[in-house]
Formats: structure tokens, C-alpha cells, sequence
């Protein structure tokens, strides 16, 4: 299998330029199909054994509690070096999540991750991978060039945010594609139209490196303590 031309280091450069812009870079055909479909699969085990409640909300946090796979990929994945780069640090693990939007869940509205962050300061990256193809259709999700540079107030969903502002751009993905996105960045979906597709991805999240532990918040939050002395 040929090596991405995302994870040569010659490449890196632009994809940098972008990141620091925008606050995002998309990355087309990250993942081969076999590459979606073995993540599928072990998504398919996690739920398989988790409560039908938790997967009827179309979302699920520490993946790689649960499953070795993902443990392995947010730990020792290709894309590592290549966030690393992207935000001039090291990296502190934080989870794997399945994120998912069935009929009768909330759309997920105008936000960045760093909200309410158990790390000081809320510097990050996370990898999003699409397993579905997503567009205007069924909910795809919507980025904010330049946002990660903005303070924003720490709430959810963001008071008073102008979701047609110019500097919006949808990204519509196939399955494999993926994005890089900043902490800082924000982003929300849509209403989908049609519920019939689904519009599965994993997200994994990590925390720059020479961020500290806020030790109060992180006692209020679902991150595992044993990832967080972690350094990538």
C-alpha cells in the first residue's frame, strides 16, 4: 500500500501554512478503504458490546478504554508526527470518540474543544475521520477559517454565533478523508435532510504537550488520568 502523501514530511510544509491560517486542513483519501473498514469493524465490536442507550445518542467518548485498536491509534497512529508538526509541540492523549447524528439528536452547534479544558492553556489538535460520505444532505460538518485565533466566550453552544458568516466553509468528505483541526477552532454541523445515511466518524483527540493539567478540572472531567502524564 502506498504511503499517503499526507504523512511524507516534504509535504508538511503547506499542510503547516494551512493549519496556521485556517485553523484546519482537510486531508482527502487519508484512509484506504481497508483502513476505513477495519475501523469500522472494531467500531461495530465496541458497540456490539456497549449499552443501547449509549449508542442511540449517536456518541461515545474513550474509545480506547474499550477496545485495543483504538488504544494502539491514538497512541502509536501515522498521523502523529504530522500533529505534532502542525502545532509545534508534543502531544498529551485525551480519547478516542465516535460521533454519529441519528434521527432525534441534536445537530451539533457552534463550539470549540478546548471548552472547558482540564489543560492550561487549551492548545490542541485533533484527527476527525470520516467513515461515512457526508455533505449538505446529511449533516456535514462546518468550519471557521481563522476562528482558533478569536477568543470566544467558554460556552455551548457559542451566544450569539453568525453561522453564515463568510468565513465559514462546509466540508463535504468521503469515506476515508480526513480533517486536523485545532482546539481552538470552531465548528458545527447541520440538520441533515435526509436521516437515511449515515454519517459515522472517529475523532482523536489530543492536547499539546507543554500544556499543564488543571488538576481541579480534570477531576470534573471524562478524560482518563492515566493518559494525561502521557507524552507523543
Amino acid at each position: 500500500m502506498n504511503m499517503p502523501s499526507y504523512l511524507n514530511p516534504s509535504h508538511w510544509q503547506d499542510l503547516k501554512r494551512s493549519f496556521d491560517e485556517n485553523g484546519f486542513v482537510i486531508l482527502r483519501g487519508y484512509c484506504s478503504g481497508d483502513e476505513v473498514d477495519e475501523m469500522r469493524t472494531h467500531l461495530h465490536e465496541v458497540h456490539e458490546r456497549a449499552a443501547s442507550d449509549k449508542i442511540a445518542i449517536g456518541s461515545m467518548k474513550s474509545l480506547d478504554a474499550m477496545h485495543p485498536w483504538f488504544q494502539r491509534y491514538l497512541l502509536e497512529g501515522e498521523h502523529i508526527p504530522l500533529i505534532k508538526y502542525l502545532i509545534d509541540d508534543g502531544l498529551s492523549p485525551d480519547n478516542v470518540s465516535w460521533i454519529s447524528k441519528p434521527k432525534g439528536v441534536d445537530r451539533t452547534f457552534p463550539h470549540f474543544d478546548a471548552l472547558g479544558t482540564y489543560r492550561i492553556p487549551a492548545a490542541g489538535a485533533s484527527l476527525w475521520v470520516a467513515l461515512d460520505a457526508m455533505d449538505l444532505g446529511n449533516g456535514c460538518l462546518h468550519y471557521e477559517r481563522g476562528s482558533h485565533l478569536n477568543i470566544f466566550k467558554e460556552a455551548y453552544p457559542l451566544p450569539g454565533y453568525d453561522e453564515t458568516n463568510d468565513r465559514i466553509e462546509p466540508v463535504v468528505v468521503q469515506p476515508g478523508d480526513a480533517v486536523i483541526h485545532s482546539a481552538r477552532t470552531v465548528h458545527f454541523s447541520i440538520d441533515p435532510v435526509d436521516y437515511s445515511r449515515p454519517r459515522n466518524a472517529m475523532v482523536y483527540v489530543y492536547w499539546g504537550a507543554s500544556s499543564t493539567v488543571d488538576k481541579k478540572r480534570s477531576a470534573r472531567s471524562n478524560a482518563r488520568a492515566e493518559l494525561q502524564s502521557i507524552v507523543l
